[in-house]
């Protein structure tokens, strides 16, 4: 039975993905190039390039990682929850990683007129299932509105205690994994740890809240891929780091993701209808490499069957 429940959600998910797979190829102002970070000097990890390109991927990968989006309780063995989830994300959208080099954004749509964005919103689809032993696993897909990038993330979560003890709250250990796909510049990999705490107390015997408190790591790994300036005229070789008139062909030095950790501190609520779920999460991320904080909300619709 679970088996064949696992395969099902499977299917969902795929059909989820090529879903948003044309609906992205029409419209991607938020598609993210490399090239509007300007030219690293060889093996400089303290070259200004590369000290834009780690800002920008800590910031990414913190924006679009799975998130908890529950309380620390398990499903138990026989639960199932098919939820959709929107999150907004904020950015530091005046940072120079976001508005890139002269005549060389960052986002796609500025070279055709559109404005950098104050965030991302990402609809993000969000399976779980319950198994033995108070332990769960879970898989997501989540779509960077405007733009062809998508990810696709897995979870497991054990109930470290849970519901021995009538007046103490709940406890769990969650990890993750998600990669990001959609963009040929780069190859970004999330790896996440959270420790969560919920207290659940009914309402008038006609609903349940829920509130919960979770604190994490959200360790990013990226990989530059090969950038080719040749479309780009420089201006200033100096400022622009553009490389000679003909073009030339670099890549980044890799992010490496026990390099690049990033704390999270979420604080949630979640109130059950019969089957029905609302889940709002605020996740405060703290992201070590702009010294600076990313702020999401996320409110999430389920069904627990």
């Amino acid at each position: 039975m679970i088996k064949r429940q696992f395969t099902k959600t499977l299917a969902t998910l795929a059909l989820v993905v090529l879903g948003l797979a044309p609906a992205a190829s029409y419209a991607s102002p938020y598609d993210i190039t490399l090239r509007g970070l300007g030219r690293p000097a060889p093996n400089d990890l303290t070259d200004p390039s590369y000290l834009r390109f780690k800002k920008l991927g800590n910031e990414l990968g913190l924006a679009v990682a799975p998130r908890p989006l529950g309380p620390a309780e398990t499903l138990g063995i026989s639960g199932f929850e098919f939820s959709v989830v929107s999150t907004y994300a904020d950015i530091s959208e005046t940072s120079e990683y976001w508005q890139g080099q002269p005549g060389s954004p960052v986002f796609m749509g500025v070279a055709d007129g559109e404005g950098i964005p104050t965030g991302f919103w990402i609809p993000t689809l969000h399976i779980r299932k319950g198994l033995p032993l108070s332990t769960e696993i879970g898989i997501t897909a989540s779509y960077l509105s405007f733009s062809e990038m998508f990810l696709l993330g897995a979870e497991g979560k054990i109930a470290l205690h849970e519901k021995f003890t009538k007046w103490a709250p709940d406890f769990a250990a969650r990890g993750a994994i998600g990669s990001l796909f959609g963009n040929s510049d780069m190859k970004l990999t999330t790896i996440e740890a959270d420790l969560l705490a919920s207290y659940a107390f009914g309402i008038d015997g006609v609903m349940q809240l829920t509130p919960y408190v979770g604190w994490g790591l959200v360790f990013i790994d990226v990989i530059s891929g090969v950038i080719d300036e040749t479309p780009y005229s420089v201006t200033d070789r100096v400022n622009d780091q553009n490389g000679q008139e003909s073009g030339s062909l670099y890549v980044f030095e890799r992010l490496i993701w026990n390099e690049n950790k990033n704390q999270r501190v979420v604080l949630g609520a979640r109130a059950n209808f019969a089957f029905i779920e609302v889940v709002y999460e605020l996740d405060i991320g703290i992201i070590d490499a702009t010294q600076s904080t990313l702020m999401s909300h996320s409110l999430k619709i389920g069904f627990d069957t």
